[in-house]
């Protein structure tokens, strides 16, 4: 643990506590940070040591903690297992403890750092829960099954899903996979001596205040409970610049942006085949490998590959990204106007990606059962889809008049003064 300024201490700052196994994490920690600064609290942000610079950057303390690994965690969530190993929860519980008795904060906020809002009950510190709407416990999935449970894989898709949707081996198998997903969370609540919670959706969204990091007509929950606020969509205005070879796009060609992610959960075999045909129809690609080890034996004048791309900065130039259906990336290309298709390889971009189909945002397909003529296919209609076009751009108004600020400032606040 890193050693904080005595006065800071003292002064029992506002303590943030970012995951950071994904870049989704981290900016809504950076967001609601910036946010926060406006109520001229004293705040820390305990973060990796990697994403430090990015919250020092914005003249906020910060101390390291540490994570389990994202790419281990990501293996998990792609067969369908926990996301967390006990062993990882009870070093949490260890380090964000003795971060909490060092610190003795005003408020704690966590974006999904679970041990941290345990403990803050534990303390009888308030608290300020992170998390996306589909973490929910009232959050309702339309009930296609996501990638990861798509097994057999011999069955045919839309009997998976009548099963899933339509009967009671199906609501069996639905209740058992949230009982298999919560055991590790449960195991380390025990451990730790702490009251273990019913569901992971129970650990994912805690704290008495829980800040929903969606729009509400994109994952609405029915009931919200007194202490949730939607944030609204939450995007990430990071300054990079794009790559000067960008600058020669033509404006008379269709753009596609391929964007695999930035963790390992989508497998990329399907890439090659897919840029070739594309270019084939005339389209302009760009990938981005999301810092990835990923290459492409393409060499094409329509075609652009990066290590990473400023998707804020990118998005309003393309007419089509092709991505695995992250919230983060959800909500930056929809503030865009930019149509979707998602190839969800977890379970919580499935939910993002039925969203999307049931809002005519665009399409998804699972990665396991993907037909490159059929993704191809589909880009081009897509690019063509008045319905889609019309869907998206009236859903960028949506955005741009939402936004949870000042409620959750307010809210904040009163909470702070009322411990």
């Amino acid at each position: 643990m890193n050693i904080i300024d005595s006065d800071l201490v003292s002064s029992q700052p506002i303590i943030i506590f970012s995951e950071g196994i994904s870049y989704a994490h981290i900016a809504r920690s950076l967001i609601i940070a910036q946010w926060l600064k406006q109520l001229s609290h004293p705040i820390v942000v305990a973060c990796t040591e990697a994403s430090s610079s990015l919250f020092s950057a914005e003249g906020l303390e910060t101390v390291t903690i540490e994570t389990a690994d994202p790419m281990a965690i990501y293996w998990r969530l792609r067969q369908g297992s926990m996301m967390y190993e006990t062993e990882d929860l009870l070093k949490y519980f260890k380090q964000d403890d003795r971060l909490i008795q060092h610190i003795q904060p005003r408020l704690i906020v966590s974006e999904f750092r679970f041990t941290a809002l345990q403990l803050a009950k534990k303390y009888g510190i308030p608290s300020v829960g992170i998390t996306e709407a589909t973490c929910h416990p009232n959050f309702v999935p339309d009930g296609s099954v996501p990638d990861p449970f798509a097994k057999p894989r011999f069955l045919p898709l839309w009997l998976l899903d009548f099963i899933s949707k339509r009967t009671k081996i199906g609501e069996k198998i639905n209740q058992q996979t949230i009982e298999n997903i919560s055991i590790s969370l449960r195991e380390a609540s025990k451990a730790y001596g702490l009251e273990p919670l019913p569901t992971f959706f129970d650990y994912a969204s805690q704290g008495d205040i829980c800040l929903l990091c969606d729009h509400p007509e994109l994952i609405p929950i029915e009931p919200l409970r007194p202490g949730d606020i939607y944030t609204g969509a939450l995007l990430w205005q990071r300054p990079e610049p794009l790559p000067a070879e960008l600058f020669r796009l033509d404006s008379n060609k269709k753009t596609v942006y391929i964007c695999p992610g930035t963790q390992e959960s989508l497998l990329t075999s399907f890439l090659e085949s897919y840029v070739k045909k594309l270019l084939k129809h005339g389209l302009q690609i760009i990938v981005s490998r999301g810092k990835r080890s990923l290459e492409l034996t393409v060499a094409h004048e329509n075609f652009f590959i990066f290590d990473f791309v400023n998707e804020n900065k990118l998005l309003p130039k393309v007419d089509l990204i092709v991505y695995p259906g992250g919230a983060m990336t959800t909500y930056q290309a929809l503030s865009c106007g930019v149509p979707l298709i998602t190839l969800p390889a977890h379970a919580n971009q499935h939910f993002y990606s039925e969203a999307i189909a049931r809002n005519k945002l665009g399409c998804f397909f699972r990665p396991s059962r993907l037909k490159i003529d059929t993704l191809v296919r589909a880009t081009l209609r897509l690019l063509k889809d008045s319905v889609s076009e019309a869907s998206t751009k009236e859903f960028q108004k949506k955005l741009a008049s939402f936004e949870g600020r000042e409620t959750i400032l307010s809210r904040v606040e009163t909470l702070i003064s009322g411990a």
